[in-house]
């Protein structure tokens, strides 16, 4: 594994512990919970870090169908739609999305985590410094960048589901 794949690795799990404590413990009510309703809740960041990881990874690095399309999806209770992964939703897409079961939820997140994981390991540094990936913008970059994109997405999500914990348990809860 070299430097690059490591630090990646590393904080791909640091994220991963933090969520995991995150929704420890909580209902599947509280997984629900939005503070109003131009808000996520911790169902719907969970469901988005399982979703925009499969499409990059899968779709756009590797060019396979996504794990979502091969069962996640109807084991969620979702339309597998490969294209869905809740980024710009709106308040009448926010009001209209379900949440699924919580342990499953958590379920697809790892294994789209883990698949991620796998898939960073067969890559040598070159590979992840010059194979391109297209965004949904249509620019190119490196599967390094994507990489990158990534760790700040779930790191920002994963501070969203810790505030919204803290909002309905308390300091520390």
């Amino acid at each position: 594994m070299t430097a690059m794949q490591d630090l990646i690795k590393q904080a791909f799990e640091t994220n991963w512990q933090w969520t995991e404590q995150y929704i420890d413990g909580l209902s599947q009510e509280e997984i629900e919970y939005r503070p109003n309703d131009q808000c996520h809740s911790i169902g719907f960041i969970l469901w988005h870090y399982g979703r925009a990881m499969d499409r990059w990874v899968q779709s756009r690095a590797k060019g396979e169908p996504q794990l979502y399309e091969q069962g996640w999806a109807e084991r969620l209770g979702k339309d597998p739609d490969p294209n869905d992964v809740g980024f710009g939703y709106g308040q009448e897409e926010l009001g209209n999305w379900r949440c699924p079961d919580k342990d499953a939820l958590v379920e697809y997140a790892n294994a789209i985590r883990e698949n991620t994981l796998e898939y960073l390991y067969s890559l040598d540094e070159e590979t992840m410094l010059s194979k391109g990936v297209v965004t949904r913008t249509g620019d190119t970059i490196s599967v390094a960048a994507m990489f990158f994109h990534l760790l700040w997405e779930v790191n920002q999500h994963g501070g969203q589901a810790g505030y919204l914990r803290g909002m309905q348990r308390g300091l520390g809860q």
